[in-house]
């Protein structure tokens, strides 16, 4: 029995930490598309419930040791309710070469749908590297940023 247990009980956690990993980024089937969030006027999420489809302008962040990490993000549409023509979203930048995954990073110029939550303090969040926070393409935020206005 001894034995069993000594080569289950490792064999078991291995398991169980793989499982939950994979499954920590698995896509829920009750999320909505941006265009469903365009169309309804919302999120589908209480807690992450602002749509935000920008540009990014500027990042401030603490230097190479990486840390607490503010992108300016110039808004074009904010389907879901009311955004500033300017938003900081707050989020962590990993020390150079820490390869993390699963980790959302904006760089100046990219183009961003940010699902986020509004603070307290005026700033953002966003909904993390597993949840619907995409960068996306010049002709993809044209498309979105079309249909945006349509229902807006």
């Amino acid at each position: 029995m001894r034995r069993f247990l000594v080569f289950a009980l490792p064999a078991s956690i291995v398991a169980a930490i793989s499982t939950s990993a994979r499954a920590a980024c698995a896509a829920d089937p009750n999320d909505l598309s941006f265009k469903q969030m365009i169309k309804r006027g919302i999120t589908g999420e209480t807690f992450y419930h602002r749509m935000i489809i920008g540009r990014v302008v500027l990042v401030r962040d603490p230097g190479d040791a990486g840390g607490s990490a503010t992108a300016v993000v110039a808004v074009g549409a904010h389907p879901t309710g009311f955004v500033p023509l300017v938003a900081r979203v707050r989020f962590y930048l990993p020390p150079p070469n820490a390869g993390l995954e699963d980790n959302v990073e904006f760089k100046r110029g990219e183009r961003w749908v940010i699902i986020a939550h509004h603070k307290r303090d005026g700033a953002y969040s966003h909904d993390g590297g597993c949840g619907q926070t995409r960068r996306v393409t010049k002709a993809g935020f044209r498309r979105l940023m079309s249909l945006a206005r349509k229902y807006d």
